[in-house]
């Protein structure tokens, strides 16, 4: 979008099967794929398509994919992990 360029539909698969970060099975902790992100890439939903499930399939399997986006920076609302409200 900085570009002027239509933006890459990102894999969600990518995250849950690569994501080191979220100490768990089923998505994990979701406030570390925005860490993941900045520390490393997002590749294309094409390259990693969705399996609705990560019983299964390693990381490996994506190697080929080529980055497509990157975070520069990420938040957590409220300050810190577990001080967000509704507020």
């Amino acid at each position: 979008m900085k570009y002027g360029k239509e933006a890459p539909q990102l894999s969600p698969q990518f995250l849950l099967d690569c994501n080191y970060m979220t100490e768990g099975c089923e998505g994990g902790w979701p406030h570390f794929h925005s860490y993941f992100a900045e520390n490393g890439h997002l590749v294309s939903e094409d390259c990693a398509p969705y399996q609705h499930s990560t019983s299964g399939s390693k990381c490996s399997q994506f190697q080929h994919c080529q980055g497509v986006a990157k975070v520069k920076k990420s938040y957590d609302v409220g300050g810190a992990y577990g001080l967000s409200s509704e507020k």
